[in-house]
């Protein structure tokens, strides 16, 4: 019988079927529940992190909606006198142009340089946020580029230039909320008035009239191109900074308008070959301290904001013309002066080797710089070299940050020390008349002359030209040099002035030249308009914005005598030819309860016996104390306040001499007063403000005000035609016109004054030290300050028809003898005088020989003849 085989059990349900094994199934079961899970929470973690992120950042960000209604910063705008544009206020240089207005070839220059797919996509780029993420995390890597027109209005508008990750997020959770705000037609109009293009120009429109001379709507297409391609890096790729990069960043916008369909491609080569034209250079500013003394005053009264960026429309006093007169007079004759005073030296030095170092890094600058219209060739003003290496400018700034390329990549790196000084240097077009500095090359005793390195062009300074170049002696006069190498030294950097222009490579001939030490202002006030139309207050404006025309008080010397002459003449106690002695006195003031004996300027020249207007022509002070002293003080302040001087004065007898503090611009205008007939105004520099939609905010017109006896006023312009006539300003005898005015110097020199008027203009120069420093033995008025009011007034005077002060109701003129003061009779020769109605004598003057003038009774007080 054969053996039971066994029974095999039947398989479980659970169990595997065959020869494949159970735990690897299972396995991997698990780990695909493990990945499932693990990206699970990945998600849920990162859009958690997400969501915080946002939320976080989302803290506190600006709304786009203000920017429906958004005006960009605008520049308020300041006319002269004739309608002229003379200056501007702004924070941000701009002028709007409303998108809409201009050609298709602008807005698609911008479109293909800096976002061809604006149009596309819904303000981001994610494909180049991506790119810009992963050059970010490569080594030495940054974050770059990748923004859109609408992620740079964002930036420009809401948020800040810094360069960080928080910024950037903040900007990517900004722009969707933009694009839903605004029209894309909106966004691009905001980004096109936003964008800097250097030069300290915003908005295409300011940009295009900078650099082309027109507006944004008349650009060609290589033009626009050209400002397009300057958004990169404003200060670095701008035609006159460097036009070299400007093209080659033109050439690559030309490229992209025809890689996007924005320009058909046969256009193109031609464009390529186009040169880059800039506009002639803009006009120099006049009269920077005029503005500057506007800008003050509108900004105590509407605030820096409106002003700045409030687009205020401004008319101001200002004649062109005749601030350009002033300011040239006034800094000729400060240089004239200070030459008298010798030469303070070279500005700095650099070694010979250091400037040849340097020499081939500015000859790279003039090669690569825009060429104005009429910009024959530029040359480097080297002053900068000798002054301190500016710093860097902080992180963020635009003009700080290396060029890139588009895919953000460093084209050159950040600026180093001494590329910051060579950046620093001024290149300006060689002009006659052109003052900049120089490096003195070299130095030929032999020869007697030197030579100056400008860069690009030399110039020759002769021996013949220095002789005022004496050393500047403190108090004391110092030998003239003898030789060049006195004054030049290899190495020396120096100050110069181009006196004439020659071919390349000839040199150019020049002079040493020097910033004056002493200091000026000049004021010119319309007395009929009583407007203020040229204000200059100082040699240098970007030296120095003082104003020594408003913002200093200065004695005035004895320009200030008239207002105390007239106050004799209106108390009718004095008459033109009331003899007053001309003698030495120790006086005992009795106001401060010192004594002093007064001096005239010529120590111990006294004259003795003279009239009113033989005193004032020679300027006696012994005169002037002895009117005070009858007068009283307090009645000559009370006259100069009325006229004018609003300044507080001292109420002792010093104050004949001129010894209280006043602004050149109240004393001007108190002449005014004066050559007015007594009528008083304030003077007039602000005419008219009105706000950006025309709304007019201010205006003024002269007010006028008798405050003085008009015939008073005549008698003592009268006075002062005798100075000018034959007293201590008789150079103005060359205007060939009547003129009145009076001459003042302070003690020991300090201050020197010319105070004088025509019937056209009064004009006030004044020239001292802002230390108080003595000018110089012999530095009067008539020396230091009248040859400048000459120089102004010649040329403003030039071509007005001549006219006379007329005499006004109250004068009475009377033939009388000048020696006697009593009327002339038949055998005595006369001249006609001037009186107040009433005041002339009325006895006759003895026949010539019967009496002598020292035999008369002397009135210190009193009429004469009567």
């Amino acid at each position: 019988m054969n053996p039971a085989r066994p029974v095999r059990p039947s398989p479980l349900p659970h169990q595997p079927v065959g020869n494949v094994p159970a735990e690897p199934r299972r396995g991997l079961k698990t780990w695909l529940r493990r990945i499932a899970l693990t990206g699970f929470a990945l998600v849920l973690v990162t859009s958690v992190g997400g969501v915080a992120t946002y939320l976080y950042f989302d803290r506190g960000l600006p709304s786009v909606e203000r920017l429906r209604s958004y005006r960009p910063p605008q520049v308020s705008k300041v006319a002269c006198e004739d309608g002229s544009a003379c200056a501007e206020y702004y924070r941000e240089r701009r002028t709007l142009m409303d998108a809409k207005l201009l050609p298709d070839h602008v807005r698609n220059a911008f479109l293909a340089a800096e976002d061809a797919d604006f149009y596309h996509h819904e303000g981001l780029d994610y494909f180049g946020m991506f790119r810009a993420g992963l050059k970010a995390l490569l080594p030495g890597g940054h974050l770059t580029g990748a923004s859109t027109i609408t992620q740079q209005t964002c930036r420009n508008l809401l948020l800040t230039q810094e360069r960080h990750l928080a910024r950037k997020i903040r900007e990517w959770i900004l722009t969707p909320r933009l694009e839903k705000a605004l029209s894309k037609d909106q966004i691009l109009n905001l980004y096109l008035n936003q964008i800097y293009f250097g030069q300290g120009r915003y908005g295409v429109e300011e940009a295009a009239l900078y650099y082309f001379g027109k507006s944004a709507k008349n650009l060609s297409v290589g033009e626009s191109a050209t400002l397009a391609g300057t958004v990169q890096s404003p200060e670095r790729i701008n035609p006159v900074t460097n036009i070299v990069r400007s093209k080659k960043r033109q050439q690559y916008v030309l490229h992209q308008l025809v890689k996007h369909g924005f320009m058909r491609p046969e256009l193109l080569d031609a464009e390529l070959e186009k040169p880059i034209l800039l506009a002639p250079r803009p006009a120099p500013s006049v009269g920077p301290y005029y503005i500057e003394e506007i800008r003050r005053t509108l900004v105590s009264r509407y605030g820096d904001e409106a002003l700045l960026a409030g687009g205020l429309r401004v008319q101001v006093a200002m004649n062109p013309r005749l601030q350009a007169m002033a300011d040239e007079a006034l800094r000729n004759g400060l240089e004239t002066l200070d030459h008298k005073m010798g030469y303070g030296g070279p500005l700095g030095h650099i070694s010979p080797a250091d400037f040849q170092r340097l020499e081939p890094k500015l000859q790279a600058r003039l090669a690569e710089s825009g060429r104005r219209p009429r910009d024959e060739q530029l040359v480097a003003d080297l002053a900068h070299l000798a002054a301190p290496a500016p710093e860097p400018a902080a992180v963020g700034d635009e003009a700080e940050e290396p060029d890139r390329t588009d895919t953000g990549e460093p084209l050159t790196p950040a600026l180093s020390a001494e590329d910051r000084r060579i950046a620093h240097v001024a290149l300006v077009p060689v002009k006659e008349g052109l003052r900049l500095g120089g490096f003195v090359s070299s130095v030929d005793d032999r020869k007697k002359e030197a030579t100056v390195d400008i860069v690009g062009r030399k110039a020759r300074i002769t021996y013949g030209s220095l002789a005022w170049a004496r050393p500047r002696g403190v108090g004391k006069w110092t030998a003239p040099p003898t030789k060049v190498s006195d004054v030049l030294h290899l190495g020396d950097v120096v100050r110069i002035k181009i006196l004439k222009l020659a071919p390349a490579p000839a040199l150019l001939e020049a002079t040493l030249d020097q910033v004056p030490a002493v200091q000026g202002a000049i004021t010119v006030i319309d007395p009929v308009t009583r407007h203020v139309v040229a204000m200059a207050g100082g040699y240098d404006f970007e030296l120095s914005s003082f104003n020594r025309a408003t913002q200093a008080k200065r004695q005035p010397g004895s320009s200030f005598k008239p207002f105390l002459y007239a106050a004799a003449l209106a108390s009718e106690k004095y008459t033109p030819l009331t003899l007053v002695n001309d003698a030495p006195e120790s006086i005992r003031d009795p106001y401060t309860g010192k004594s002093w004996r007064p001096q005239n300027y010529e120590k111990n020249g006294f004259d003795g016996p003279m009239t009113l207007r033989q005193a004032l022509t020679h300027s006696k002070n012994t005169v002037s104390v002895r009117l005070i002293e009858a007068l009283t003080p307090q009645v000559a302040i009370d006259f100069a306040q009325k006229a004018g001087i609003h300044s507080p004065l001292p109420k002792n007898l010093t104050l004949a001499l001129g010894t209280g503090e006043v602004t050149q611009l109240e004393i001007t205008n108190a002449y005014a007063t004066l050559s007015s007939l007594g009528k008083y105004a304030d003077p007039i520099l602000l005419m008219r403000v009105a706000d950006a939609q025309g709304t007019v905010l201010e205006e003024h017109h002269a007010a006028f005000t008798e405050t003085l006896p008009p015939a008073v006023a005549y008698l003592t312009t009268s006075l002062m035609k005798s100075v000018v006539e034959e007293g201590t300003a008789t150079p103005v005898r060359e205007l060939n016109r009547p003129a009145a005015g009076k001459t003042g110097t302070a003690n020991e020199f300090r201050d020197a004054w010319f105070n004088g008027y025509t019937p056209d203009y009064v004009t006030s120069v004044w020239v001292g030290f802002d230390d108080h420093s003595t000018l110089g033995k012999g530095q009067t008025g008539a020396m230091a300050a009248l040859p400048i009011w000459m120089a102004f007034m010649k040329p403003a005077e030039e071509g007005l028809p001549s006219r006379d002060f007329e005499a006004p109701v109250g004068i009475q003129f009377a033939r009388v003898d000048p020696l006697s003061g009593l009327l002339a009779g038949g055998s005595v020769p006369g001249r006609l005088e001037p009186f107040l109605q009433g005041t002339a004598p009325t006895a006759e003057a003895p026949p010539p020989g019967t009496v002598r003038q020292d035999q008369y009774y002397l009135q210190d007080q009193g009429r004469n003849g009567l």
